[in-house]
């Protein structure tokens, strides 16, 4: 009992930590930024631009934060949210002659079918890493060239443009004045949080994470709880598609090509462990926003967006660097004190 609760300490003890740092790091970029470029970065409508970008990347990088937790990895997250994108908007462009209810309803049954593609797909992703124990990696690589191979041959490569102004709305709305995708983002996220804080089933994610073979033997067994896992990421990953063909009001088959290195990037800088059992949705959500202040940076002082990819790349090293040295002086500290008591 002791032992547990000093676990639960521990660990909360650790995501403070984590959390604190990256608010650091987020108000260290604010203010740097803010500096370099006074009348462009630091300005109402870079900070409202940023507010919409930042939902989609955000919760494409739950989406990886999910399966990760499991000391997985999903590679499919922006080809299942081009082809749901491409579903519903096919279905909405096909009858863009309604008007009124009957076209708020085809937007409605739009939307579910995205939805429906992306709960398809994690279903194919649960059962190769679940049911067949195929490593996430090269599942979901095979599943991203598929999904990708599958969008494309739906469109010819092209784009699917011209969506209704109702559905636009969602994308580039306000809510009581707030980015309505921000708003979204913020309901998404607190509720994967309640989920994998919560619930059983989302405590039982850290669980695999951290010991797989303990798991195992659980009431629900760890191929169930990866299975629903890898279901929730292809959920996201559709929601996630449906808000930027909203925004940008069109779906394309090789959208976002960049955004899985990104949200690779985010879910480590916000502190969730590449080999599983630990993570929060919070550091994933201030890790998208220092890497949008980052981008919104450069391109307020015209860096070339070369240097960016650069940048991303240089942050995951620079990370992953950190949390080893870090977990190396943690142990050394362990074992030092365990040799003097």
């Amino acid at each position: 009992m002791m032992n547990e609760r000093w676990s639960k300490l521990n660990s909360g003890l650790l995501a403070d930590r984590k959390i604190t740092q990256l608010l650091a790091i987020t108000i260290g970029t604010l203010v740097i930024f803010s500096i370099l470029s006074p009348n462009i970065f630091f300005s109402p409508n870079n900070f409202k631009s940023m507010s919409y970008q930042v939902p989609e990347i955000a919760i494409l990088s739950i989406a990886v934060m999910l399966s990760m937790l499991t000391g997985g990895i999903d590679l499919s997250i922006v080809s299942i949210s081009n082809a749901a994108a491409l579903v519903a908007a096919w279905v909405m462009t096909s009858h863009s002659d309604t008007t009124g209810t009957e076209s708020l309803m085809w937007i409605i049954i739009a939307c579910a079918l995205g939805i429906l593609v992306g709960l398809i797909a994690g279903g194919i992703n649960s059962i190769l890493v679940a049911k067949l124990d195929v490593t996430p990696i090269l599942a979901t690589l095979a599943t991203m060239t598929l999904f990708n191979g599958i969008a494309i041959g739906m469109t010819d490569g092209v784009s699917v443009s011209g969506l209704p102004e109702q559905f636009m709305r969602v994308g580039n709305g306000t809510f009581f004045g707030i980015p309505t995708p921000f708003v979204l983002m913020i309901i998404i996220a607190g509720a994967v949080g309640i989920w994998i804080n919560r619930t059983t089933l989302g405590l039982k994610v850290f669980l695999v994470g951290t010991n797989r073979k303990a798991a195992q033997y659980s009431v629900m067994g760890d191929r169930k709880v990866i299975a629903w896992v890898y279901l929730a990421s292809g959920f996201l990953s559709a929601l996630a598609g449906l808000i930027i063909a909203s925004r940008t009001s069109a779906a394309s088959p090789d959208f976002g090509s960049s955004y899985i290195l990104l949200a690779i990037v985010i879910v480590v800088l916000g502190g969730v462990n590449p080999m599983g059992g630990f993570g929060t949705v919070t550091g994933v959500i201030l890790a998208t926003v220092v890497l949008q202040m980052v981008s919104s940076g450069f391109n307020a002082l015209r860096f070339s967006q070369f240097f960016y990819l650069a940048a991303q790349g240089g942050v995951l090293i620079f990370v992953m660097i950190l949390n080893v040295v870090l977990e190396n002086r943690r142990v050394n500290k362990s074992i030092a004190k365990s040799l003097r008591s």
